[in-house]
């Protein structure tokens, strides 16, 4: 019952019928309200069957109980105000139902941050009359695609953030605000590699771990074994001086110096040299190596699959992907739609969890449909049905705390109290 007035008062009739107006996506309410549009996507993104237009449309009449024709409900979602209603639902869905899953472990030294931070990519094609709309980076193979720059919380495992633009535009634009990293850690790939946003959230006190490219040539100030052994050979030489020398260890952590925008820039680079024969990983952070070894550093970068995972979420159970249609609002509209029921199933699991201070792990039922348009006793005995399933799953928390993402002293909420 509490998840389920939850979801009424964020998924609520009158309240989604509010937000279309505030949108202007209607100003009279019709048979396509915006309640009733929004429930409906939820509903059909549920399956695999909604590959096209009139999928949602048929999925639209058989939950309302209409008869609306397919060129009214086209028009409907070809209003330029129908991607702003979705995105404006989603940010609300994440505002009001997002609770923490995962705590970090007192005596862990990543204690110290308050939120860890994950910022990725990912990107899908389009139909290519889309082109001038989001025109892609491979011209070729797809004319038209769009990509997703998340801003994933770890410990919520919610996002802060989604910007969707064209393929082709650049990655480091879209990193959050330095202001809203202060006091947390920041992981990246070494597409949002920049190094003046870096040298900014250093100057302000926050932290990151970053993978920088191959291209990187800064200046070696000291440098250490993976036994911690002073290694001076290194000492005030540049990076691409010594690659051809790096396979010889495990790793090294240095301390280098690059060409900051204020001057010289100090901070950390820990090099895993890959001895299959391939590229070097360079790795840049600014956590204390007193404090942070190496094989933190490197740990914590691999939480930056969590939100690999997440996409893969996306993709393969909310049908997220190239839409049949050539209108840029439709095909932006359907994409916020997708995410909004990915993130509408999620969000429902843990809040039904959390208030029962159930211990799960990372599972996750294919089909949930919508309580916004169930009785309460069809809504409870949903839950009901869907909890026990929830309890009779479990992933590994023992290989999680060995080699997965408790390995550095993350705990989920239920266990730690």
């Amino acid at each position: 019952s509490t998840v389920s007035r939850q979801l009424k008062r964020t998924l609520g009739e009158r309240t989604l019928n509010d937000l279309g107006r505030a949108t202007r996506l209607c100003r009279r309410e019709r048979a396509i309200t915006p309640f009733r549009l929004a429930v409906s996507l939820i509903e059909s993104f549920a399956g695999h069957s909604a590959s096209c237009i009139a999928d949602i449309q048929r999925a639209f009449n058989a939950l309302c109980s209409t008869t609306v024709r397919y060129k009214p409900f086209h028009n409907q979602l070809a209003k330029k105000q129908f991607p702003k209603f979705m995105q404006a639902l989603l940010s609300k869905l994440l505002n009001e139902l997002a609770c923490d899953v995962l705590r970090i472990d007192p005596n862990s030294p990543f204690v110290q941050f308050d939120h860890i931070r994950i910022q990725d990519g990912t990107a899908f094609a389009l139909k290519p009359a889309l082109a001038g709309t989001f025109p892609g980076r491979f011209t070729t193979v797809s004319p038209a695609a769009v990509e997703l720059h998340a801003d994933f919380d770890l410990l919520s495992e919610t996002m802060n953030q989604v910007v969707l633009s064209p393929d082709s535009s650049a990655e480091r634009q879209f990193l959050p605000a330095v202001e809203a990293v202060t006091g947390g850690l920041l992981l990246a790939d070494r597409g949002y590699f920049a190094r003046p946003y870096f040298e900014a959230l250093d100057a302000a006190g926050g932290h990151f771990i970053v993978r920088a490219g191959q291209g990187i040539n800064p200046l070696i100030l000291s440098a250490r074994g993976a036994n911690g052994r002073r290694l001076k050979r290194f000492d005030n030489q540049r990076l691409k001086a010594i690659a051809t020398t790096l396979k010889r260890f495990d790793c090294l952590d240095m301390i280098v110096q690059f060409d900051g925008v204020q001057g010289p820039w100090t901070c950390r680079l820990v090099v895993h040299p890959n001895l299959k024969g391939t590229a070097p990983r360079y790795l840049i952070t600014n956590l204390d190596a007193a404090i942070f070894t190496p094989e933190h550093v490197s740990d914590a970068y691999r939480l930056r699959w969590q939100v690999e995972l997440l996409f893969k979420e996306w993709k393969s159970y909310a049908n997220l992907r190239a839409f049949d249609t050539a209108n840029p609002h439709i095909a932006e509209g359907l994409i916020w739609a997708a995410l909004l029921r990915a993130c509408h199933r999620a969000l429902v699991q843990r809040r039904y969890l959390d208030s029962h201070r159930r211990q799960v792990y990372s599972s996750r039922p294919r089909h949930l449909t919508p309580y916004t348009h169930t009785s309460p006793a069809c809504a409870g005995s949903a839950t009901r049905t869907r909890a026990a399933l929830l309890g009779q799953q479990r992933a590994k928390p023992h290989r999680d705390r060995i080699s997965g993402r408790l390995k550095l002293g993350l705990q989920h909420v239920h266990v730690a109290a």
